[in-house]
This record gives C-alpha cells, sequence and structure tokens, in this order.
C-alpha cells in the first residue's frame, strides 16, 4: 500500500485554525455541543475544540454512536444510544471525519432534530468531490478531495496510519 501525500502537518494545522476563527465568529457568545461521530474524527474535534477554546469558546463534546446497518450498500446508518434532549437549547455543531454521501451526517441530523436546539451546522476534516448523491452537505468543509480513500488525523485503513500528521490519499498498487 502506498500514501500519497495530500496535505501538510502544517496545511491541516492552518485550515483547523480557519475553520476555528469561522466557528469564532458563528458561536463566539454561545456555548457549542459539539458531536463527534466517527473515531476518525477525534483528533480533528479534539484540536479544533482546543483552538475555539484559545479564543474564548465553550464547546462541550458528546459521542454520537453512529455505524452503518447491514444495509450499508443502500446508505443505511443507524444512530444507537444518544439522548437528543441532552441538546435542548443549545447550538449544534456535528462533526465526521469524511463526507463523501453524506448519509452519516444526515442519520446524525435527524437524530438531532428531534431536540429543540437553537442551531444546527456541520462540519468535516475532508469533503469529496466525487460523491454520487450528497445527503447531507456539510457547512465548514477543511479540504475536499476528488475520492479514494484518506489517512492521516486520525482517519484509518484497517486501523493502519491514523497516527500520521499529515494527510494522505491511499493508492492500491495492485
Amino acid at each position: 500500500m502506498q500514501v500519497v501525500p495530500l496535505f501538510s502537518a502544517a496545511e491541516v494545522q492552518a485550515r483547523i485554525a480557519e475553520l476555528a476563527a469561522r466557528l469564532y465568529r458563528d458561536y463566539a457568545d454561545s456555548p457549542l455541543a459539539v458531536l463527534r461521530i466517527a473515531a476518525g474524527a477525534a483528533r480533528f474535534v479534539d484540536e479544533l475544540t482546543a483552538e475555539l477554546a484559545r479564543m474564548g469558546v465553550r464547546a462541550e463534546i458528546h459521542d454520537v454512536p453512529a455505524r452503518r446497518t447491514r444495509r450499508a450498500e443502500l446508505g443505511a446508518v443507524q444512530v444507537d444510544g444518544f439522548d437528543p434532549a441532552l441538546l435542548d437549547g443549545r447550538d449544534v455543531l456535528v462533526v465526521d471525519d469524511v463526507a463523501d454521501g453524506g448519509a452519516t451526517l444526515e442519520a446524525v441530523l435527524d437524530i438531532v432534530g428531534l431536540a429543540d436546539v437553537r442551531s444546527v451546522r456541520t462540519a468535516v476534516l475532508i469533503g469529496k468531490r466525487s460523491a454520487d448523491r450528497i445527503a447531507a452537505s456539510p457547512d465548514y468543509v477543511g479540504f475536499t478531495v476528488d475520492g479514494g480513500w484518506v489517512v492521516g488525523f486520525g482517519m484509518s485503513i484497517d486501523g493502519e496510519l491514523a497516527d500520521l500528521d499529515e494527510i494522505g490519499l491511499v493508492i492500491d498498487e495492485a
């Protein structure tokens, strides 16, 4: 397996700072509930919320267990064990690592829709142009790529390469 670099560690950090500045403009005066969808988004969420904290934005992180069901080929996503009432009266930011078809974001947004929230927006580290259909387009996108499997900065392939500080594209050497 070969990994082609896409974005350096410095580019990733700079982009997270830019996203945090945009979020600061949107949420400076209110505490923010951050819903972390995937394990691959953990590092992105941690870095983003740390940057927001330096700017004075209070963010409370909630893990949302979203997973593909047996009908994954149809884009079905199941969200279990999250109480949307925790979000009542809050501004909510739903964060995922990658948005390719948007099915995961859409499923979590459906759950958030059961709460009485002040506002809801979405953010992803990677958006893909090659998606055939976008169920839920993210409001904030770190980087946009044409397609393929991205790794690094928390995102992995078969549990590997998540610890890279940069983001790369996996090239199949078949």
